[in-house]
């Protein structure tokens, strides 16, 4: 059984994990690596307990099918096809279509790398991409799950793989098998190929050198601090000059801090190149400089709490007032709690004041598609199935319904969800203006929106919004830590050092079983680790 495993042991197996793995397991996940070796011990059948199993595992002996099937169970294979659809069409449109016939592969092809691959839809993803646009392409997907490999190769996919609506690559490139199963064409499957690569261990093999692009998206958030350095070097190793490394933006602090990189904005989308003109940082200089001193927290100019009120005056409607602040003051990117409640306190307000600290309170207690309305729930259930135009056709009938103002923002908030989930940015924008219209105070379109414009490059507005949803919300997490990866970015090292650390301290309140509002489904443990593994990269 799980708990017969002690934690020393235990302890012992995350050490061997770090080491051989890259892959980071604090305390609050240990319960993960005694379900994977209660789950080796069942499946290979031959150890008389989980404890004789875990033994052999870390012992010098352990071979390397078992060592296999182990960490098969720990490593994590969320992925579905079109993922971030603003990112691939650049990718598409900006990149590929330029280097095709001019890549390294054999006819100029372009040579592309897919890390992490899992079961497969990204490179697929590509391979879709680049049929459609006439690139003529090779490419590559590695993993280190071979189970996972396996089904990629068989190339059968359930619907929960189809999340994005924005073409109809589905119609195209799939035929049913069976109500619940999908078969990929052959033509699409025989332009990838697929290798197992333990990116921590494992040398560089010379097939993965010469890349022209790198997708290393979701990847590196997993990885020990050591690790993230390790794949980097490799990325750089494997990609040739001009080559395009590409990630997601909650990673691109490590990118930032990595410093070889050159940030590039293409179309709306930030992406990283290996440029030969470029005059890359010192990887140590960075590291070490930016959380060395706090004397810097207050770097992007936060003012005290005199003269601000004499401001507000002039904001006769307290949403007014509200805006003004989020817009002008650097209000709670602060550690002191005090600076953060002054403004509740004080009488302009007057009975606003009351009724904001009342929906923050309901909002900080929900989920971000927790609703008292049974169904909006129904509709977040299921968004999170996978049936988006289920879930949208439901939000639209609520919307004909009395609701009361909080409720109805809130289904606004989730219809442009599913927006920016599906790729219609443009789309998802409409949606979270008109939940601001509604109700200036909720939190969730300001952060959404700053996503979105995170996403396209426009960094002031991303700051705008975010730095409103932290001020209606001030231990809204992931607003934080998206403030501090745009800071790092523009080497605003104090505010970046800040927003990170107030998204730990919030992180530290709740259970770290309990999902964190806005993170796409990750608990608080995890999301500790993903910051912390970006604050220690970082200084």
């Amino acid at each position: 059984m799980p708990e017969s495993l002690s934690d020393e042991n235990i302890d012992l197996l995350a050490q061997m994990v770090r080491e051989i793995y890259g892959l980071k397991f604090l305390r609050d996940r240990w319960n993960d690596l005694r379900s994977a070796v209660v789950k080796v011990a069942s499946e290979l059948g031959h150890f008389k307990s989980s404890q004789q199993c875990l033994d052999y595992l870390l012992s010098p002996n352990a071979g390397e099918k078992e060592l296999e099937l182990f960490i098969n169970q720990l490593t994590i294979g969320e992925t579905y096809f079109f993922r971030d659809p603003d990112t691939l069409k650049a990718l598409e449109l900006e990149v590929l279509r330029n280097m095709n016939g001019k890549g390294s592969g054999s006819g100029g092809a372009v040579r592309i790398w897919s890390m992490a691959c899992a079961t497969g839809e990204e490179p697929y993803t590509l391979a879709m991409m680049c049929h459609r646009s006439h690139i003529l392409s090779e490419i590559l997907g590695t993993d280190i799950d071979s189970e996972a490999l396996t089904k990629a190769r068989e190339g059968c996919f359930r619907k929960w793989a189809f999340r994005v609506e924005s073409n109809n690559f589905q119609e195209v490139y799939f035929k049913s098998g069976s109500p619940r199963y999908f078969n990929l064409d052959h033509a699409i499957k025989s332009k990838v190929n697929f290798s197992r690569l333990n990116l921590m261990g494992d040398e560089l093999p010379v097939f993965l050198m010469g890349m022209d692009v790198v997708l290393c998206r979701n990847v590196l958030i997993y990885f020990s601090e050591i690790a993230v350095k390790s794949v980097l070097d490799k990325i750089w190793s494997s990609l040739n000059y001009g080559g395009w490394l590409v990630v997601t933006p909650s990673e691109s602090a490590l990118i930032t801090a990595y410093g070889k990189f050159e940030p590039v904005n293409v179309g709306a989308v930030l992406l990283f190149r290996k440029n030969k003109g470029y005059n890359p940082k010192k990887f140590d200089e960075t590291l070490n400089s930016i959380y060395a001193e706090d004397s810097n927290a207050n770097s992007d100019g936060e003012n005290s709490d005199s003269g601000i009120y004499s401001d507000l005056d002039a904001f006769p409607d307290s949403a007014d007032k509200l805006e003004f602040i989020a817009d002008n003051y650097s209000v709670c990117e602060t550690d002191d709690p005090l600076f953060c409640e002054v403004y509740d306190s004080h009488s302009t307000f007057d009975s606003t004041a009351d009724s904001i600290s009342g929906s923050m309170g309901d909002i900080a207690e929900n989920r971000e598609c927790s609703f008292v309305s049974n169904p909006v729930e129904t509709a977040c259930a299921l968004r999170a199935k996978g049936d988006n135009s289920g879930a949208l056709s439901l939000l639209k009938k609520i919307l004909d319904e009395d609701l009361t103002q909080t409720i109805k923002a809130d289904v606004l908030s989730v219809i442009a969800g599913i927006k920016a989930d599906s790729g219609l940015l443009d789309e998802a924008v409409h949606w979270c203006e008109k939940s601001i219209e509604v109700d200036k105070v909720l939190p969730e379109p300001h952060f959404l929106l700053g996503q979105i414009r995170m996403n396209q490059g426009d960094f002031e507005s991303a700051l705008s919004e975010l730095r409103k949803a932290v001020y209606l919300d001030s231990s809204f997490v992931m607003a934080h830590f998206a403030l501090g990866n745009i800071y790092l970015s523009k080497d605003d090292k104090g505010s970046a050092s800040r927003h990170f650390r107030i998204a730990l301290q919030e992180l530290n309140k709740i259970d770290k079983d309990s999902l964190v509002p806005h993170s796409d489904g990750t608990v608080a443990g995890r999301c500790i680790e993903m910051i912390e593994l970006v604050k220690n990269n970082v200084g």
